[in-house]
C-alpha cells in the first residue's frame, strides 16, 4: 500500500513538469547548447515538390556559401531543406527572400545569391536536398562543401574554394575546384577532375579519369584508360589497378604505379622518381631512360647490369605492351 501512495505522488510531479509553460524553452535551450550550428539561430527552410516518378529530373544549384548535399531519396519528389547559419534577423529575412526555387515539371532551378547584406554578415547556407535516382546534376557552390551520393548523373560540379565528393553514380561526372580537394567513388561513365590547388582521389571508374592538379597528388584505384597530371610542386600520382591505357606526369613529384599492364603506360617526371611494379611472368616492353639518375631492376625476367645503367630497353617474357618511363634527374625503380 505504501508503494502505491508514493507511485500516486510521483506522477503528477512529472506531469506538471512536462506541461510548464517553460518548458519547451528549457528543450530549445538545451538543443542549442548541445549542437552549435543552432546555437547562432539559423533559419530553417522545407519544401516538398512533387516530381513525375520514372522521368528523369533535371537539378541545376547554385549556392554562393555553405555546405550542398544531393543524395538519393524517394522517386515522385524532391526535398529540400536549408539552414542559414545567420548572425540575426536582418540576415535571416535576407536568406529566406534571396532562396530562389523555380520548376518547370521535372526541371528545378534552385538559387541563393548573395546580397550586399549577406556578404558583410558571412552569411552560410546548409542545403541537403533529396532526389529521385534518375538525376542529373548540375552544381556550383561559390565557397564551399559539395557530397553527391546515389544518383544516375550525370553529375556536374564545380567550386571556387572548397571540396567535393561524388560517390556512386551511374553515370559520368565533371569536377572542378579553384582551390579544393575532389574525391570520386564508383563511377560509372568516364570521370574528369581538375583542381587548381588540391588533391584528386578517384576508385573505381571503370571507363577511366582524367585527373589534373596544379600543386596536390592524385590518387587513382581500379580505373580504365586514364591520364593524371600534376603541373607543380612535390605531388605524386598513385595508380593501383589500371586497367587501360595510362599517361602521368609531375614538375617534381614522384609517379608510382601498381598492375598489369593491359595497355601502354607513359610515366614522366621532371626531377621526380618513377616506381612501377607488375606481377611476375607479365609480358611487355620496358623502355626506360633517366639523365641524372640511375635505373635499378628487381625482376628475374630483366637482364641487369652491374655498372650503373641511365637507360633500358628490352622485351619482357616475349614482349607486351610498352611501359615508357622517363625522369631528367630522378630514379627510376623497376619491380
Amino acid at each position: 500500500m505504501i508503494i502505491k501512495i508514493l507511485a500516486r505522488k510521483a506522477l503528477p510531479r512529472v506531469e506538471s513538469f512536462v506541461e510548464h509553460p517553460w518548458w519547451p524553452a528549457v528543450v530549445l535551450a538545451l538543443a542549442a547548447f548541445m549542437h552549435p550550428a543552432f546555437a547562432r539561430s539559423p533559419r530553417e527552410f522545407h519544401r516538398t515538390l512533387s516530381v513525375t516518378p520514372n522521368d528523369p529530373v533535371t537539378l541545376d544549384v547554385h549556392l554562393s556559401e555553405g555546405q550542398l548535399e544531393i543524395a538519393y531519396g524517394r522517386s515522385e519528389e524532391v526535398s529540400i531543406a536549408a539552414i542559414s547559419l545567420s548572425a540575426g534577423a536582418k540576415t535571416d529575412k535576407a536568406f529566406v527572400a534571396d532562396l530562389a526555387i523555380q520548376q518547370d515539371g521535372n526541371k528545378l532551378r534552385i538559387r541563393n545569391p548573395r546580397s550586399a547584406e549577406t556578404r558583410a554578415q558571412q552569411v552560410g547556407i546548409v542545403c541537403k536536398i533529396d532526389v529521385p535516382y534518375q538525376t542529373e546534376v548540375n552544381s556550383v557552390v561559390d565557397r564551399g562543401k559539395q557530397t553527391i551520393t546515389g544518383i544516375m548523373g550525370p553529375v556536374k560540379a564545380s567550386t571556387d574554394v572548397g571540396d567535393i565528393k561524388v560517390a556512386y553514380v551511374s553515370k559520368g561526372a565533371l569536377v572542378e575546384a579553384g582551390a579544393g580537394n575532389l574525391a570520386l567513388e564508383v563511377i560509372g561513365e568516364h570521370v574528369q577532375a581538375k583542381t587548381g590547388d588540391g588533391n584528386i582521389s578517384c576508385i573505381r571508374a571503370f571507363q577511366g579519369a582524367s585527373a589534373e592538379t596544379g600543386a596536390g597528388d592524385i590518387v587513382l584505384m581500379v580505373v580504365g584508360p586514364s591520364t593524371a597530371i600534376v603541373k607543380n610542386g612535390t605531388g605524386r600520382i598513385d595508380v593501383g589497378g589500371a586497367r587501360g591505357h595510362f599517361r602521368g606526369s609531375t614538375s617534381r613529384g614522384d609517379l608510382h604505379i601498381k598492375a598489369m599492364p593491359h595497355d601502354n603506360w607513359w610515366l614522366n617526371s621532371a626531377s621526380g622518381n618513377i616506381r612501377v611494379e607488375l606481377p611476375p611472368r607479365a609480358r611487355f616492353d620496358v623502355d626506360a631512360a633517366t639523365k641524372a639518375g640511375e635505373i635499378l631492376v628487381d625482376r628475374v625476367d630483366i637482364q641487369r647490369s652491374n655498372a650503373e645503367i641511365h637507360s633500358l630497353y628490352q622485351k619482357v617474357n616475349g614482349g607486351g605492351k610498352r611501359v615508357e618511363l622517363r625522369t631528367d634527374s630522378g630514379k627510376i625503380v623497376i619491380r
